[in-house]
């Protein structure tokens, strides 16, 4: 029977040693151009943020806040949490795995699958009016899903289905927020 990894132990030096067998540190290898693409994304989008906001008209009645103080305070945070990912990732700092992390954290990013999820969102957003949200949103889970892992074909684009459906509902007729069905659910949701 093997000793309990979380008791510690002795050495032959006499010291106490915690068992670090389970969480070894990760060893510093550089800097991670997944990680450096997601520090420039997350500055983009805060720049983009803090500018947009700066086009958002302030009515002469506005209060002492302004409708512009949220976005610039989320942009603000935005940028504020890329500088600071960025000069981690820049020292070659990473993140420490999950325990229940049962993915190589040093593997290559995979560009292929990247690129289903980007074509997934592109064409989302391509087809929401063309098809209707459900449907778009339920090839743009099965891409996403297919691209993540999943297996076969026939469930993601049940799940998609399902859960775009649900929300579209849940939005359209008691949100009453307008979003594009398609003539066939629309058809089918009349009565409600």
């Amino acid at each position: 029977m093997s000793p309990d990894p979380d008791v510690s132990t002795t050495d032959a030096t006499g010291s106490h040693a915690a068992a670090e067998h389970r969480h070894p540190p990760r060893p510093r290898t550089g800097i991670s151009r997944g990680e450096l693409a997601m520090v420039v994304l997350l500055g983009a989008l805060g720049v983009y943020l803090l500018l947009d906001a700066a086009n958002i008209a302030v009515p002469g009645s506005a209060n002492t806040i302004g409708p512009r103080f949220f976005p610039y305070l989320v942009g603000g945070v935005v940028l504020a949490t890329a500088l600071a990912l960025g000069f981690r990732v820049l020292r070659g700092d990473r993140g420490p795995s999950d325990e229940s992390e049962d993915i190589d954290p040093d593997a290559p990013t995979s560009w292929a699958n990247v690129g289903v999820v980007v074509v997934g969102f592109l064409a989302h957003a391509l087809l929401i009016n063309v098809v209707g949200w459900p449907l778009a949103v339920t090839l743009m889970f099965a891409l996403v899903a297919w691209a993540l892992g999943a297996r076969g074909v026939v469930r993601p684009l049940l799940t998609g289905g399902v859960l775009s459906v649900v929300v579209w509902l849940v939005f359209v007729k008691a949100l009453d927020v307008a979003l594009p069905g398609g003539i066939l659910l629309e058809l089918a949701t009349d009565w409600f």
